[in-house]
């Protein structure tokens, strides 16, 4: 199992619909990939956690990296891990409310997720840290 997490910054803020619209590209195309993890969105700001075969994640990222909606990519880490963190494809954003969030299949509300809640510890791998992270500076709660 490899995983790999990255940064960028979105050229334009997204709207609801293409937020939508990526999240059902998203879990469409990861699942038939095999790969898991979390995106997530504010203000223009992603950080995404990919996790899978490596060959497939590092497919993907680099897919990801030629995709002109983004740009300042930055690989976070990247490595084999001896299980998932994330093993359901969620993407979190802020934009949406309450109610749209619940109606898309694989929305992960960050606010009530205990592991990104929980205060730092230092069993932490470096995806939970990075993820704990950016959804504090970006006041996501």
């Amino acid at each position: 199992m490899y995983q790999l997490v990255y940064l960028s910054s979105t050229v334009e803020l997204l709207s609801e619909e293409e937020l939508r619209a990526l999240l059902e590209q998203s879990r469409k195309s990861n699942m038939e990939l095999g790969v898991t993890g979390m995106l997530l969105y504010h203000d223009g700001n992603i950080i995404q956690v990919l996790e899978g075969e490596k060959l497939k994640v590092m497919n993907l990222y680099s897919k990801i990296e030629r995709d002109d909606r983004h740009r300042g990519i930055i690989r976070l880490i990247s490595g084999e891990i001896s299980q998932r963190d994330f093993p359901n494809w969620s993407m979190g954003f802020k934009s949406l409310s309450s109610a749209q969030y619940k109606q898309l299949l694989g929305y992960f509300d960050p606010a009530s997720h205990k592991a990104l809640n929980a205060p730092d510890a230092a069993e932490d791998r470096a995806a939970l840290s990075l993820l704990k992270s950016f959804t504090a500076s970006n006041n996501i709660y």
